[in-house]
């Protein structure tokens, strides 16, 4: 699933590692893929970033 590959590479895995240790059926392609999809959803939104309380 595309959240999974984003999840993977935001814990900073990168797409070698990715195939290597949680999906070797995948190829860089499809990485690329789930990126692009992702970045189509998300790029009509807002970005408002939040203060945490100290």
């Amino acid at each position: 699933m595309v959240y999974q590959i984003i999840e993977l590479m935001g814990a900073g895995c990168s797409p070698e590692q990715i195939i290597k240790d949680y999906y070797p059926q995948i190829t860089q392609d499809d990485i690329q893929a789930c990126l692009h999809y992702a970045s189509e959803l998300i790029k009509d939104q807002k970005f408002i970033p939040f203060e945490e309380a100290v």
